[in-house]
């Protein structure tokens, strides 16, 4: 994950109005995500912010912390104090899922974890200070460790000796579509917009102006949404990517795959409407309460 240091008076402001939740008013060991849009609402990456007394720590998507460095910095006006400084080259970041994983962790670090989603704690590790960090969960619970470089390995290596298991790719995308945790540039690109990826929680709509926010609020008001993203149950593996038909005509996509399960963006209109959908001969039955 792309990691940049923040700091100045307007460090949170900026990101305040660049972006679609409300962070101006976060507190030292709290957290927030919040999504960064184009003027036309679609999505550049979804942010995670740890605030601190004096900086904060903003978490980008996968490879993507020099280009969203670059991206804020060309809104930097002459007034404000800002500054940007990537630390991904000296700090990795170590996601750890599962319904036990506050027990576990707080044994391991010798520490009570108990925090709200995105809010976060110091915990330490030989001799280092690390930020632990409520994430998005997945299996029944999610946290975020942002630890040295240097010390990555130890710390995973004495995680999986106390009985954790390292999840690869394949098992995190299907964790992903059965929690519907969408991710850079799969079901995150600038083919959507927030609204229709479902997150709702990153989004307000009482705030002042940021960038796109009159599409969202658009989109919102006239309850216009006309894709959204939904699991799907496949008659047969398919690829991501693969398009999908309803009585001839594109009713959607696939952005993330695992077997005959997936994640996909499919047209309101097709979901309420319950019409049969198909990608060649393989039936494709969206997992979705239409509403």
């Amino acid at each position: 994950m792309g990691l940049l240091e923040i700091s100045g008076s307007t460090r949170l402001d900026l990101i305040n109005r660049m972006s679609t939740n409300q962070v101006a008013l976060l507190k030292a060991g709290q957290g927030a995500a919040t999504v960064l849009t184009t003027d036309m609402g679609r999505i550049i990456d979804r942010l995670i912010l740890y605030a601190d007394e004096d900086k904060a720590i903003m978490m980008t998507g996968e490879d993507n912390g020099d280009n969203i460095g670059r991206y804020l910095m060309r809104f930097v006006f002459f007034n404000d104090d800002f500054a940007l400084k990537p630390i991904h080259g000296e700090f990795s970041t170590l996601f750890v899922y599962g319904a036990d994983a506050q027990v576990k962790l707080s044994e391991f670090f010798g520490a009570e974890i108990d925090l709200a989603l995105h809010n976060w704690q110091h915990v330490q590790f030989e001799g280092q200070e690390l930020v632990m960090a409520a994430t998005d969960p997945l299996d029944g619970g999610g946290y975020a460790i942002i630890v040295p470089a240097a010390h990555l390995q130890n710390l995973t290596d004495q995680l999986l000796a106390s009985g954790g298991e390292m999840m690869q790719e394949a098992e995190f995308d299907a964790l992903r579509i059965e929690h519907m945790l969408p991710r850079l540039r799969f079901e995150m690109t600038g083919d959507y917009i927030p609204l229709e990826t479902g997150l709702w929680d990153d989004i307000s709509f009482t705030k002042g102006c940021y960038t796109g926010q009159e599409i969202i609020a658009r989109m919102d008001s006239r309850n216009k949404i006309t894709k959204q993203l939904v699991q799907l149950d496949l008659d047969a593996p398919l690829p991501n990517g693969t398009d999908f038909l309803s009585d001839g005509i594109k009713a959607g996509t696939i952005t993330t795959s695992s077997g005959k399960r997936a994640l996909g963006y499919v047209k309101t209109n097709v979901l309420k409407d319950n019409r049969q959908i198909k990608a060649g001969e393989v039936a494709i039955s969206p997992v979705f309460e239409p509403g």
